[in-house]
């Protein structure tokens, strides 16, 4: 299963960008200001969830809005348990989800055929 996620760099806007960090992780302000300053992950999503990643992709533009330093990382298994992250591009990431759109509709195109046959 693959992950994606995003770090926010130090040098971000920390006021401006708490409330909707807040909103959107349910973190306290502690929390968030520890996660930004060790440069941890936020907002950890399954890359094959379509809400989750259109949820992931709403925040990461409200945090580009409110000029947020910000990288998105994608994960690939490379054995069980072992999660090894990569920075992608903000193209790469909505490239993602178009992706994953497409073949929500592929297979619901499929599930329709075949339940039309019977």
């Amino acid at each position: 299963m693959s992950k994606i996620a995003i770090n926010i760099s130090p040098n971000s806007p920390f006021n401006k960008c708490i409330l909707l960090l807040r909103r959107y992780t349910g973190l306290g302000i502690t929390e968030i200001k520890s996660k930004i300053e060790n440069k941890d992950f936020f907002a950890e999503t399954d890359a094959n969830d379509l809400d989750n990643m259109e949820n992931l992709k709403e925040l990461v533009d409200n945090l580009l809005k409110l000029n947020a330093n910000l990288k998105i990382f994608d994960s690939n298994e490379y054995g069980e348990g072992i999660f090894n992250y990569q920075e992608i591009s903000y193209n790469e990431f909505i490239n993602n989800i178009n992706r994953l759109k497409e073949i929500m509709e592929e297979l619901q195109d499929y599930d329709d055929a075949t339940t039309d046959e019977v």
